[in-house]
């Protein structure tokens, strides 16, 4: 007689499942480490951090938002880079145009400007808080 799978065997044993959990379930340190090292989403942060290192108010996410401010200026950048003249004549037109003719030109140009001085301020504090916490020092270079 065959034995039905419950939902969790069958995702356990799907090949998605075995190719972002290699190592199996985490029953001792070394494995808890492997799992980290071994997965790129997981591996964003270090294995071990001190308890306080997790609270909001002692980096405040600065790294996390210069980088995402960093995406929007890239997606941003691109998207206006098609309509952009950058010609001594022309770009005041094309600034012009984007506004006014391309949809949500305005939108993407605020969008770009906020998010470049955005990033400047949030890179600066990042630095500062860096600085001040002594995160450069051993053991948190």
């Amino acid at each position: 007689m065959r034995r039905e799978q419950t939902l969790a065997d069958r995702i356990t044993g799907s090949a998605v499942w075995r190719s972002v959990v290699r190592h199996g379930y985490p029953d001792s340190q070394r494995n808890q480490a492997l799992i980290i090292a071994s997965n790129v989403f997981l591996h964003i942060h270090p294995v071990k951090i001190k308890r306080y290192a997790t609270k909001v108010t002692y980096t405040f996410c600065l790294g996390g938002l210069s980088f995402f401010m960093f995406l929007v200026l890239t997606m941003t950048g691109v998207l206006l880079m098609f309509y952009y003249i950058p010609s001594e004549s022309q770009a005041y037109e094309s600034m012009l145009a984007i506004e006014g003719s391309v949809s949500f030109g305005q939108l993407m140009r605020n969008m770009h400007r906020w998010s470049a001085q955005g990033m400047v301020i949030a890179v600066f504090l990042h630095m500062g808080r860096v600085f001040y916490t002594g995160s450069y020092k051993p053991p948190r270079e």
